[in-house]
């Protein structure tokens, strides 16, 4: 009886948590990056540049025009539950017939568990496209980018207690806290115009380039858990009693908020907009030594069109889940109320980024000894904003692109820190002139592990050059 009144209760929270999500800032439709740990404050050029640190647009290129063709990225991953656990414990035991089901003993559940670090699971997931993108090369006035992204971002956070009642239930003495729960979900469309060029070279230094980006952002969904006080205890007595105190906020064009008469269109009626700023600069200190520094994503979106709130508040007490009075305060406890909501804001996901790339093969103690070109580089990121899913952290990234003949890039690299943890990536290229085509791939951890297989990332880009 118990742990089906757990079950109307914690599962129905938990559904919140599953579907609600955050942004992150565009780091998805650089393919080059990607492929080296997300590596890209110095490195980049072009439109690998934008969103990213945009004086490194001014580096002079082999072409006037560049166009891209609709570069795309997704990320996905979990830091509570690896594919490892999730063989060993939920596809069953091998037997000569097949597999038979795991009764799960309490060493097994204890495990399960101790994968939530600091008492809770975060979740992340991320889709990027650039529908357009194109890069002029202007000498005496400075270099331009105009370019259209489109990214989708999901972040959330899963108290530990949650999957304590799915192991255990809800014996009498049990006791469920889920205010960790956290969750945000958004689908923005970003409209950006970035900047670049030459500055007065001081003597120290070989060349010193400044950029900007600004941005019109369109909002068209935003789902967001604003507090989740709720706690649930079952007495010795074998009562249930909980204390509800749920809210959330959302707005959305009409097609996610299920309207009769919507249609998709291209170009939508935003449900919030926005303004974001990119500030770089970046200098080639040597011949083959080049730093970077930017902040990206300085901004916020204001949400306007269809809010609506989802408050849920109060105290329940069943002892009897078989009376129907009870139970339907429970559910209706637990599902809450609609009521209308009023405007509200969502920071862009501010970052500072810093990093340097070092062309290898300039060096002059290696002039000779290295076949093809060789570029090393290495950057530190940090969220100046806090996320969904909790305060940002540092994450420090090395990449390597080494190209043994011009057309033929090949990139690895490694982060540290932030969500990711550790994060092992791999990337190609083929580039053929006016044709390029560039894959990456990260959190290849699995290769070395089969423990670490609980992060994803895929991405592929292609361009003409004029």
């Amino acid at each position: 009886m118990n742990r089906w009144i757990g079950a109307v209760t914690l599962v129905s929270v938990a559904t919140s948590v599953w579907v609600e999500s955050a942004v992150a800032a565009g780091e998805w439709t650089n393919i080059q990056g990607m492929g080296m740990a997300r590596t890209f404050v110095a490195s980049s050029r072009g439109l690998d540049a934008v969103g990213l640190n945009p004086a490194n647009l001014a580096v002079p290129g082999r072409n006037t025009v560049t166009v891209g063709l609709m570069p795309f990225g997704a990320q996905f991953g979990v830091d509570f539950m690896t594919y490892e656990l999730y063989e060993e414990y939920f596809t069953g035991e091998k037997e000569s017939g097949g597999r038979i089901g795991r009764l799960l003993t309490d060493a097994d559940k204890r495990t399960l568990l101790a994968s939530f670090p600091d008492g809770a699971g975060r979740g992340s997931a991320h889709v990027e496209a650039r529908p357009i993108g194109v890069f002029l090369q202007l000498p005496e006035y400075g270099n331009l980018a105009l370019t259209i992204t489109e990214y989708g971002s999901m972040n959330f956070m899963v108290p530990q207690d949650f999957a304590e009642f799915l192991l255990y239930g809800n014996p009498p003495g049990s006791s469920y806290d889920l205010s960790q729960t956290s969750a945000q979900v958004m689908w923005l469309r970003e409209y950006a115009l970035s900047y670049a060029r030459e500055l007065p070279v001081p003597e120290f230094v070989h060349s010193l380039s400044a950029g900007v980006a600004v941005k019109v952002i369109h909002g068209f969904g935003c789902f967001e858990i604003e507090r989740a006080n709720t706690r649930f205890t079952t007495g010795m007595d074998g009562i249930l009693h909980g204390n509800m105190d749920f809210g959330g906020r959302m707005a959305g064009i009409d097609p996610i908020r299920g309207g009769e008469d919507a249609a998709y269109q291209p170009f939508p009626a935003p449900a919030g907009t926005g303004w974001g700023l990119d500030l770089g600069i970046a200098s080639d200190i040597t011949r083959y030594l080049r730093a970077g520094v930017s902040v990206t994503d300085i901004g916020s979106v204001e949400w306007t069109r269809n809010l609506e709130r989802v408050v849920s508040s109060g105290v329940v007490t069943v002892d009897n889940p078989l009376e129907e009075t009870q139970r339907d305060s429970l559910e209706d406890a637990v599902t809450g109320e609609r009521i209308p909501g009023t405007p509200f804001s969502t920071p862009l996901t501010t970052m500072f980024r810093v990093g340097a790339a070092v062309e290898l093969h300039k060096v002059p103690v290696l002039r000779g000894f290295l076949w093809g070109e060789w570029m090393f580089a290495c950057d530190f990121n940090i969220g100046l904003v806090d996320g969904a899913a909790g305060p940002q952290t540092g994450r420090l990234s090395m990449g390597l692109e080494f190209k043994p003949w011009r057309f033929l890039p090949l990139r690895t690299g490694v982060s540290f820190g932030g969500p990711d943890r550790y994060n092992f990536a791999l990337g190609v290229g083929f580039h053929f002139g006016v044709f390029d085509l560039d894959l990456a791939s990260e959190h290849l951890n699995f290769l070395f592990s089969e423990a670490a297989l609980d992060h994803g990332a895929i991405a592929m880009g292609m361009r003409i050059r004029i």
